[in-house]
């Protein structure tokens, strides 16, 4: 298949840039913005495809087998953990930390901390746990083991283990079968 400007970096070039790499096939594309990349630990399996940014000022934890879909965003100020299995759809955006938009305070980053008023607190996304296309996650949510969060959701709240959620704001609207847990050990033999 050719391809154009379909470069991806691999373990060798990460780990010259200072992310950790615990694992091999790793595909990251050339085009992702990785800021602080020794706060970025990568699994084996991953591939991070273009135009991402992975902001890991906390740490951005990917566990084995994940795939970030192009034009993703994962604002790590507090940590994200994505643990195996774990996929984020094309556009979405994970916010580990955000600005109070209330009115009581300035926003921004060009605004000194002091007078911000900044909401921080680590997001987990469990393993097998999928977030769809353009979906929104904002600071402290857990997403359950298994749950999938529908396209242009947005999640304020933690998700509960095989769990489908959707809408604004996510609201539960169905349950997700466990039949791929099967999978896992053949997996592993490979």
């Amino acid at each position: 298949m050719q391809s154009y400007n379909g470069q991806f970096l691999r373990r060798k070039e990460m780990e010259a840039l200072g992310v950790t790499c615990r694992g091999d096939d790793v595909s990251i594309h050339v085009s992702v913005v990785i800021i602080n990349p020794t706060g970025l630990q990568i699994g084996h399996g991953v591939r991070i495809d273009p135009f991402c940014l992975l902001s890991a000022g906390g740490r951005i934890r990917l566990g084995d087998h994940i795939h970030i879909g192009s034009h993703c965003s994962l604002i790590g100020g507090a940590g994200i953990d994505l643990e195996d299995f774990a996929g984020v759809s094309h556009g979405a955006r994970l916010f580990s930390t955000v600005d109070d938009m209330d009115g009581s305070h300035l926003t921004g980053p060009t605004v000194p901390n002091e007078f911000r008023r900044i909401v921080s607190s680590p997001i987990r996304v469990k393993r097998h746990a999928v977030i769809g296309t353009n979906a929104v996650v904002f600071p402290g949510v857990t997403i359950g083991e298994g749950s999938i969060i529908g396209a242009l959701s947005l999640v304020r709240e933690d998700v509960p283990d095989w769990s489908i959620y959707a809408g604004i704001p996510a609201k539960r609207v169905g349950t997700r079968g466990k039949d791929l847990l099967r999978f896992e050990i053949p997996l592993a033999e490979k």
